[in-house]
């Protein structure tokens, strides 16, 4: 019996398995459907790290406003970071631990990484006037506090960084 299966198999001409155009065709469909997915979570990356610019300007923002409300003024530009991330007097000295007239903060762990932008990455405080290498942008006169990104680092929709 089997020999007669064998005999109508070489007979009919089929043999197993794909061919070059039939492999062809779906490595072709293959590639359309990469493309499609490659440039979806392209999109995705850029739209989440716009949305960690807005929650770490958020939060910031908050820690600012706390830190204005117990001191009566904004912390200071050039010492901004030890401000916000230790412990404070009511003046604004900073101290590593709580003792005795350091009691306030700190308001945020620590100053996050730019998320965005041309300075991705950097962490550094500068004013509000772009200047390379910075992350953030601050005025101490007014507690204003943004992304230090050049006007044409921008979102999916045409938005500066810097103005969120």
């Amino acid at each position: 019996m089997r020999a007669d299966c064998r005999a109508v198999r070489k007979s009919s001409g089929f043999s197993s398995g794909f061919t070059l155009v039939e492999i062809l065709i779906v490595v072709i469909i293959m590639g359309i459907l990469a493309s499609i997915i490659i440039g979806l979570f392209g999109n995705t990356t850029k739209d989440a790290n716009g949305g960690a610019l807005k929650d770490n300007l958020r939060a910031i923002r908050s820690a600012i406003q706390i830190y204005n409300a117990q001191h009566g003024r904004y912390p200071a530009q050039a010492t901004f970071d030890t401000q916000m991330t230790q412990f404070t007097n009511a003046t604004g000295a900073t101290s590593a631990t709580r003792t005795g007239s350091y009691i306030y903060g700190p308001y945020i762990l620590t100053l996050p990484p730019l998320p965005v932008g041309t300075d991705k990455g950097a962490t550094s405080v500068t004013s509000l006037t772009y200047a390379a290498g910075n992350g953030w942008g601050y005025d101490a006169t007014t507690g204003q506090f943004r992304a230090n990104c050049p006007d044409s680092d921008k979102d999916d929709a045409g938005v500066s960084y810097n103005t969120y």
